[in-house]
């Protein structure tokens, strides 16, 4: 496998952060050792900065950027994602909330295709009505753009260069679907990855809410203006 940089955003993940990097370095054994880890604290309130720091200085690979103040899930990763220095650009978010043989089973995956896309397994760990909405959001994604994937809101990798010609237009959540339908509409090939959650040891998720899921509605409205009418997938 080709090296890989492996973003990690964290805000007020001071209970989750360590297992989550063990976890990432665990899983590259025997992948690949060239490789990077960018923690990117977003303006934690607990000592999620100052862990990430003590980890800097004891295990090879991680680095850390602070954001003051925090800029959310989608920002964080595009900063971590800037300043990535090697050929694929992976994310594992700070929470932790991936079994450690799915993140390896993502890594392995790397060079089977152009993207590597996992979806969720258990999609039945979670709370009903997240499970509602992620089908409803999966189907109607598929429906409109003639794909057949499915999850589009998965921690997907991507070769750095393609990255980079990735328009990104919402700070939402939904980030993630809008960087993969623009790769997918422009010709890049995905590979399907199962991938199994676990619960958060610490904290909670704030990924479904009222303005997420109209945030989310905006952006697939721009996705299928720019791709369907506009005919410019990149933007």
């Amino acid at each position: 496998m080709n090296s890989l940089s492996v973003v990690i955003p964290a805000r007020n993940e001071e209970g989750n952060l360590e297992a989550c990097v063990e976890t990432v370095l665990e899983a590259l054994e025997g992948i690949t050792e060239d490789y990077e880890l960018i923690i990117v604290d977003d303006g934690s309130t607990d000592g999620t900065g100052a862990l990430a720091e003590r980890l800097v200085t004891k295990l090879r690979g991680v680095k850390v950027v602070h954001n003051a103040p925090a800029l959310g899930f989608a920002a964080a990763y595009r900063h971590g994602a800037g300043l990535a220095s090697k050929a694929y650009v992976a994310l594992i978010p700070g929470d932790n909330e991936i079994q450690p043989s799915s993140v390896r089973a993502i890594f392995e995956a790397i060079g089977k295709a152009d993207l590597v896309v996992p979806f969720t397994v258990n999609q039945d760990s979670r709370p009903w009505v997240r499970q509602q909405l992620s089908r409803t959001f999966t189907n109607t994604v598929n429906f409109l753009f003639g794909f057949d994937l499915r999850y589009y809101q998965g921690p997907c990798i991507y070769p750095a260069g393609v990255l980079r010609t990735l328009r990104v237009t919402t700070g939402g959540f939904v980030f993630l679907t809008e960087m993969l339908v623009r790769a997918l509409a422009a010709g890049f090939r995905p590979v399907e990855v199962p991938m199994y959650i676990q619960a958060r040891r610490f904290g909670a998720s704030s990924a479904v809410t009222t303005r997420n899921v109209a945030t989310a509605l905006k952006t697939v409205a721009r996705l299928f203006w720019d791709i369907k009418v506009r005919r410019r997938p990149l933007g």
